[in-house]
């Protein structure tokens, strides 16, 4: 009997560690599943790939501090907004504006457009910055446009002007209900 058992024993043995996949390099039937990977590879260490993402959406993120779009600029003229001058002048106290190109939203109108170099030169010159370069060019981040604009400056499109987990929505029309708010919204 104590024969059977070791034979059954080590049967089982045997046929777990090929089924599992125990041998060196045979695997599951002979099938190396880690044909493509070298011996003694390491792997990248964890959130090596978000890291990587997390420094292109900042890289970004700084590139776009120095576009003008056409907000930046008061109606179809080349005179810049205060909001454009006193980042203008945040960008050149951490020398941020000497560093990268900056980058005018085209108009369409050809005169226009070159003021605008004209003027964005002047006023990071008279704030004490020397650009690389000013250039006219389409942004990465293209400005809202139309009824997306509108909604946003209404503040409907604001995350902020939701109720998350419930209570009143803020500023918000009745009839528009909100996460947690209900079905019509409150006044």
């Amino acid at each position: 009997m104590k024969n059977k058992t070791t034979l059954a024993a080590a049967w089982l043995i045997a046929g777990t560690c090929s089924i599992a996949g125990c041998a060196s390099r045979g695997g599951i039937f002979g099938v190396d599943r880690c044909a493509d990977i070298p011996a003694g590879a390491v792997p990248e260490p964890a959130g090596t790939k978000v890291c990587d993402w997390q420094t292109a959406q900042v890289s970004g993120a700084i590139e776009d501090q120095a576009v003008l779009y056409q907000s930046d600029f008061i109606g179809r003229t080349a005179r810049l907004s205060p909001a454009a001058l006193d980042r203008m002048s945040r960008h050149t106290q951490s020398n941020l504006a000497n560093v990268i190109p900056w980058v005018i939203e085209p108009s369409g109108d050809e005169a226009l457009d070159t003021a605008r170099v004209t003027a964005t030169i002047s006023a990071l010159s008279i704030r004490g910055g020397s650009p690389i370069g000013v250039q006219i060019a389409t942004p990465a981040a293209l400005g809202l446009s139309g009824p997306q604009a509108e909604r946003v400056a209404g503040g409907f499109g604001n995350i902020r002007n939701s109720s998350v987990g419930g209570g009143a929505p803020i500023a918000r029309p009745s009839g528009l209900g909100g996460f947690g708010g209900g079905f019509g919204g409150r006044p």
